[in-house]
């Protein structure tokens, strides 16, 4: 019985937890485009994301939207830290909720 009910418990878990990364994989990219223009996303890293100066910041066109969203959330959380140029990544992503990121990645992940 106990076996059983951890079994279910695990199983629901598992479900969850991949509806969630499949969400987060497929934001909308009309917020992501709009939230990437409002934030001034593309001051650094373009309107299209080809970058306005590759030196100092990514070009982000042609990423997938996964990496894009693993990449957000290390800035978020602070496991990656940006700097020179890139430590305004430290507070912008900090202030990011998760289906802003989602979004963001789902319109950079759609551009080419």
């Amino acid at each position: 019985m106990l076996k059983k009910a951890l079994l279910t418990v695990a199983s629901a878990a598992l479900i969850c937890s991949s509806g969630l990364l499949m969400a987060e994989s497929h934001g909308d990219v009309e917020a992501g485009k709009a939230y990437y223009a409002q934030h001034g996303c593309a001051a650094c890293h373009g309107p299209k994301g080809e970058s306005v100066n590759p030196a100092m910041f990514p070009k982000l066109a042609g990423d997938e939207a996964a990496f894009v969203s693993e990449q957000l959330h290390a800035f978020k959380s602070g496991e990656r830290k940006g700097e020179g140029p890139g430590a305004i990544m430290n507070a912008n992503a900090a202030s990011m909720s998760d289906e802003d990121i989602a979004n963001v990645a789902a319109f950079i992940g759609s551009l080419k």
